[in-house]
């Protein structure tokens, strides 16, 4: 049986939007199209002085984030293509 790979198209409704400094906040984000064959987002640190812990993998991995200082945070959200090589 050959399954069909479904990219992802793009990575919307990042949340949340603003953070306190020293209070956890779980990292969400909407992945296009709903039935992309691997939706699972790695986050990183862009810029800004964070915390992250995951629990969980593949479709229950959640990622958490705690702000350590009062400055703008900037973070990127990828999605590997989902191939082995």
């Amino acid at each position: 049986m050959t399954m069909t790979f479904i990219s992802v198209t793009n990575i919307t409704n990042f949340q949340p939007t603003q953070a306190v400094v020293g209070q956890e906040v779980e990292l969400k984000a909407t992945v296009e199209p709903s039935n992309a064959t691997n939706r699972e987002i790695d986050w990183s640190l862009v810029s800004g002085n964070v915390t992250f812990r995951t629990s969980g993998s593949g479709t229950t991995k959640k990622t958490f984030m705690t702000a350590n200082a009062s400055a703008n945070i900037t973070l990127r959200a990828t999605i590997r293509n989902g191939q082995q090589g």
